[in-house]
């Protein structure tokens, strides 16, 4: 699969720091280091087999379907496989809602996981990788969709050293066509999430920015 990475945003975060950093090693760098974690890196790509100058796989898509209690969870230090809020919708729902929000914004209507969505929408944590290619199949979950369980299996590369938000975008309707695989379309990456301040501002900020720079996600 050939994704196209979009450029690399650094959300509001002035360049003249970072120039700073690397020609003032010796000074007291702290208020640039604390003007750099308060926004989040949000790197898109898509599958240039399915998005290009002639074809848009979105224009054939109409349902999808997502999980707003959980998000996954993926981690070389913890077994757990999925996150939920406590007491209140800390982080969890907002994340999941917005993305869901975002999804609905772009002309797609959302159904239930078992009335055959065109597309899954998937939200993941990524903790602690430095590299990481398998396929994965979280665990079951109460609820979670059918097949493989609620969220669709990831083939992917990640590296990462921290915290990291993922969104794909999972080919439902063409499974069969796919070889009887699940073909990833479309993700994003937004991190880090451990040093960032105001986690669930942040985040939301780097969801909508993510959405933003991919225009492509739309129905017409």
């Amino acid at each position: 699969m050939k994704f196209r990475k979009s450029r690399l945003l650094f959300m509001r975060v002035p360049l003249v720091p970072v120039l700073s950093m690397l020609m003032l090693a010796g000074c007291n760098l702290e208020p640039q280091l604390g003007e750099l974690v308060k926004d989040m890196v949000v790197q898109t790509q898509y599958d240039q087999t399915s998005i290009n100058a002639s074809q848009n796989i979105f224009t054939t898509y109409a349902t999808f379907t997502i999980r707003e209690d959980t998000i996954g969870f993926v981690s070389t230090r913890y077994t757990n496989t999925y996150i939920v809020d406590g007491t209140g919708d800390d982080f969890v729902k907002p994340v999941s809602r917005l993305v869901r929000d975002s999804v609905l914004a772009s002309g797609f209507t959302k159904v239930a996981p078992t009335a055959n969505p065109d597309f899954a929408v998937n939200v993941t944590v990524l903790d602690n990788f430095n590299f990481f290619q398998t396929i994965t199949y979280p665990a079951f979950y109460p609820g979670y969709y059918g097949y493989y369980g609620y969220y669709y299996p990831f083939v992917s590369t990640y590296y990462s050293s921290y915290g990291t938000l993922v969104i794909e975008i999972v080919d439902v309707k063409n499974y069969a066509a796919n070889g009887n695989k699940y073909k990833v379309i479309w993700k994003a990456y937004m991190g880090d999430l451990y040093a960032t301040i105001d986690l669930k501002a942040k985040t939301m900020e780097a969801v909508t920015q993510a959405f933003k720079q991919s225009p492509y996600i739309s129905k017409d």
